[in-house]
């Protein structure tokens, strides 16, 4: 399947790697389908996309928050395991919004309040806002120097 992107152009995707949001992410509501794609010419890096479906312009720059924070530990309760169909934790995948300013890309943060949810298995996914005093936008170099 091609889909359209601002960023990217037209790509090719398999549909069978298409997310669908249970929940939206906040903010962008009426977005549900999204793919995840590696960062182009720079496979290898720990920073990927998730870029919508349905709207060219919508993508968002992910990373697994415990590349940087080990001790990083969100509250997955039962009910976001029943929402998502999770039965086992090695189909969970939790990643996390990195935002890199245009004034100035040193300024990098990661959302450690937003995590995003993915069942591996069925593809469905959910942003969850964790109770716990975690920071929406924490400085990624603060996380690099650990």
């Amino acid at each position: 399947m091609k889909i359209d992107t601002t960023r990217f152009g037209t790509i090719e995707i398999d549909e069978k790697k298409i997310l669908f949001f249970v929940k939206e992410i906040l903010g962008f509501y009426g977005i549900k389908k999204f793919i995840v794609i590696d960062h182009p010419g720079k496979p290898d890096i720990p920073f990927k996309w998730l870029q919508s479906v349905e709207i060219p312009e919508v993508a968002f720059l992910i990373t697994d928050p415990h590349i940087f924070y080990p001790e990083y530990k969100p509250d997955i309760d039962a009910h976001d395991r029943r929402e998502l169909d999770i039965t086992e934790d090695k189909d969970l995948a939790i990643v996390s919004i990195v935002t890199v300013p245009h004034e100035d890309p040193h300024k990098v943060t990661i959302n450690l309040k937003g995590p995003i949810l993915i069942n591996l298995k069925n593809r469905k996914a959910k942003q969850k806002i964790l109770n716990k005093d975690y920071p929406i936008q924490y400085p990624l170099y603060k996380l690099a120097q650990v």
